[in-house]
């Protein structure tokens, strides 16, 4: 069940971000495989964020230096990653949001036309770049970069049961329909 949970999670993720992304997947996909391996994240949590940045209508250049920001911003500040990226996200908007009061004045006195220009992402990258690796050099970051490791390894199980599971699936239903 693990396994085939697993794989069904990385699925729906990339589904959600093939919709959203278009053209844009395959690049994204790489760049949430690549973040795996420097942080605690899941690239299956990576994915979801770009879906939803995507949906936003974000550039795909907007989209990564969003997500690499928050990776970072996540770390630094103890956010999770979906609000680092609600929040990195709004500063595109001109807003500064909660990260106003969290980034100090230097922060905030960024004009709403600089946040929309992207200089409020700039700063979160330049302020707290390479936190979310360092964060994997503590224990609870090597624990977590395992888990993910793992968590690949179910995935691939998963997906190669997939097929079986599916046809299985549809011929319960069909069953059951007959004697309901």
């Amino acid at each position: 069940k693990a396994v085939v949970s697993a794989a069904g999670e990385q699925e729906l993720a990339q589904k959600k971000l093939e919709f959203a992304a278009g053209k844009m997947t395959n690049a994204l996909i790489s760049q949430a495989r690549a973040l795996q391996n420097v942080t605690i994240h899941g690239d299956e949590a990576i994915i979801g964020q770009q879906a939803y940045l995507a949906s936003l209508g974000l550039t795909q250049q907007q989209i990564e230096d969003t997500i690499s920001a928050s990776v970072d911003l996540a770390a630094a500040t103890g956010m999770t990653l979906e609000s680092a990226v609600m929040n990195t996200s709004k500063t595109l908007s001109g807003m500064a949001g909660e990260l106003g009061e969290k980034l100090g004045p230097e922060f905030r006195n960024l004009s709403q036309e600089a946040l929309k220009a992207g200089e409020g992402i700039k700063f979160i990258a330049e302020q707290f770049g390479g936190t979310a690796q360092a964060e994997t050099k503590t224990m609870t970051g090597q624990i977590e970069q395992m888990k993910n490791a793992l968590g690949d390894t179910a995935e691939l199980i998963g997906e190669r049961l997939m097929p079986s599971l599916v046809e299985f699936a549809k011929k319960t239903k069909h069953v059951a329909e007959f004697w309901s």
